[in-house]
């Protein structure tokens, strides 16, 4: 009959995509209010805005400067699967704001992070890594948290973009699914370097899903940011706030 609702199938298809929806992965990026919409978006990228900048001019095959052609039996970086497949599946994380730290050889002296008054950047104490290190060319580690959380249900493999030659050396770890907190990185400090300087845009590292689905990005504004304070402390905090 025309005009007639099928309610019953219409039920089903609200059931199934709803199951559907459940085990679909998810990477939900909340972010602090005091970044624009536009810098946050420009924070996480997917493919193909994640490549490096010089991906875009590398021929797809070898150029032979003797024949003045390119070869098509030897194939450059543009068409190998471990460094497509590499960022194909990962998550660019970039630097939001400009970022400047000063230190000696064992604190923070100066600190800005773009615009803001965020105190983002802290020392990693050498007694809980670096001191059983067998390596003396570094002083310290410098911890960065940034200012967005991830509620994500798949684990993320953080490592670092290698392929972008900025020599940042950040170090790698995997960011458990649970995990629901501010991200932070850590950076190794060579005993000679005496600032940090990186540009708003720098890459940082890589977020790779431990899976092999299909993830689902998405950003999300928080209504305030606690910069330091973690989901662990949050609500011991505010019940002390309300006592």
């Amino acid at each position: 009959m025309q005009g007639f609702i099928n309610v019953e199938k219409i039920v089903k298809r609200y059931i199934i995509e709803r199951r559907m929806n459940i085990f679909r992965k998810k990477v939900n990026i909340e972010y602090s209010e005091i970044l624009k919409k536009e810098d946050a978006l420009n924070m996480v990228k997917t493919i193909p805005h994640n490549f490096p900048n010089y991906f875009a001019s590398i021929p797809k095959h070898l150029f032979n400067p003797v024949s003045k052609k390119f070869n098509p039996t030897i194939s450059t970086i543009k068409s190998c699967p471990g460094f497509i497949n590499l960022y194909k599946r990962s998550l660019l994380v970039t630097l939001p704001f400009d970022l400047y730290v000063e230190f000696d050889e064992n604190q923070i002296l100066n600190q800005k992070a773009g615009q803001t008054n965020l105190t983002v950047a802290s020392i990693h104490s050498n007694e809980q890594l670096l001191s059983y290190v067998n390596s003396k060319e570094y002083k310290f580690l410098l911890k960065i948290n940034l200012p967005f959380v991830i509620d994500s249900n798949v684990s993320l493999l953080m490592s670092p973009s290698c392929y972008h030659f900025n020599q940042l050396n950040i170090l790698s770890g995997i960011i458990n699914s649970k995990y629901k907190r501010d991200i932070n990185f850590f950076i190794p400090i060579k005993k000679n370097q005496n600032e940090l300087y990186l540009k708003q845009g720098e890459a940082l590292f890589l977020l790779t899903p431990l899976c092999e689905n299909k993830i689902k990005l998405s950003f999300k504004q928080m209504n305030k940011m606690y910069p330091n304070l973690t989901f662990r402390t949050l609500k011991q905090n505010l019940l002390k706030n309300l006592i």
